[in-house]
């Protein structure tokens, strides 16, 4: 087993990161997991899709061709796992962020590494909520301004919303969102996020964009995403939707996630999960030629891809994206 995962590394390192989804091993594993999984013959299809997705990405974005491939391997089999797309139309499932991760080094001394990861956007966990039967649906988010009549109370421990939009509209200044959540056995449930709210996940993505500096051997601060202040010094209505869609369900169950995989809101470290290869934090070796004399792990069998290629669209396609 140590002989087969140490070729695999060697194998993986050996790809170029814009190709890892495109290789033969890698789709074998991606359409078994998706298959088994989610009880599907559509495998193939949404490999194709997806590859196609992740590799467009990969090319397009030099940040993400300087992460770890064991990373890149990671997130390509997390969105099989997760049912999720890259997709950039619609609304969007999921996308990749590069991170930098604390590794012990073969020496024993700690550096840094640039790893991805698949950051699961509001629209993205609400598809998982609903495939998990927590939920049943959810209305579209409604973004409150100033000038908006707004009330939020509890009655007999019923949560209830006020709501009046002014019309005309004089400002754009931003005051809340609130989102109603319609449960599989038809009871209404309403979450709402406040300008307190808001500005605390602003100080979250600042935190989750810090870095340490060698050079003044202290932590810089990071620049919280840019959406928080493009309109105008205030939150992009549109990014506040998926903060919002995200954040109504703090107070339901936790959906399982993979191990490269994390949610916007997620504080914890998630579980480990093995893709037949060693996560652990360890200087990734030097890559192999894919000509090594070394005998080959055994692998998935292969299987016949169909002579034709449809991609069946379904009501899953149209929350699918980035």
């Amino acid at each position: 087993m140590e002989n087969t995962t140490l070729y695999f590394r060697h194998y993986l390192n050996a790809l170029h990161p814009a190709k890892i989804a495109e290789d033969e091993r890698i789709r074998l594993k991606f359409v078994q997991l998706f298959d088994n999984i989610h009880g599907t013959q559509n495998g193939f299809h949404v490999w194709q899709k997806e590859a196609f997705n992740f590799s467009k990405l990969l090319a397009e974005t030099p940040t993400l061709q300087k992460c770890s491939k064991l990373s890149l391997y990671g997130c390509f089999l997390d969105m099989a796992v997760n049912g999720l797309s890259l997709d950039p139309t619609g609304k969007p499932h999921c996308y990749l962020i590069p991170r930098k991760a604390k590794v012990k080094l073969s020496d024993g001394k700690e550096g840094w590494e640039d790893r991805a990861s698949l950051s699961v956007t509001g629209y993205g966990e609400l598809v998982m909520r609903m495939r998990a039967g927590q939920i049943k649906y959810v209305d579209n988010p409604v973004i409150v301004y100033e000038e908006d009549v707004f009330n939020v109370s509890l009655i007999n421990g019923k949560k209830n919303i006020t709501y009046s939009a002014a019309s005309p509209r004089k400002t754009t200044n931003v005051k809340a969102a609130f989102s109603r959540i319609v449960r599989n056995d038809g009871s209404e449930d309403y979450q709402w996020l406040m300008e307190g709210d808001i500005e605390r996940l602003k100080k979250y993505s600042e935190k989750a964009n810090s870095y340490y500096d060698k050079e003044q051997k202290k932590k810089i601060i990071g620049d919280a995403n840019a959406l928080y202040v493009s309109n105008k010094g205030q939150i992009d209505p549109g990014f506040l939707e998926n903060k919002m869609i995200k954040h109504a369900f703090d107070a339901y169950p936790k959906v399982r996630i993979r191990s490269f995989t994390q949610l916007e809101t997620m504080e914890e470290e998630p579980p480990v999960v093995d893709y037949g290869i060693v996560t652990e934090a360890q200087q990734t070796p030097e890559p192999l030629p894919l000509n090594t004399q070394q005998n080959p792990p055994s692998f998935i069998p292969p299987t016949t891809p169909p002579s034709t290629v449809t991609v069946a669209t379904s009501e899953e396609d149209n929350y699918a994206g980035f």
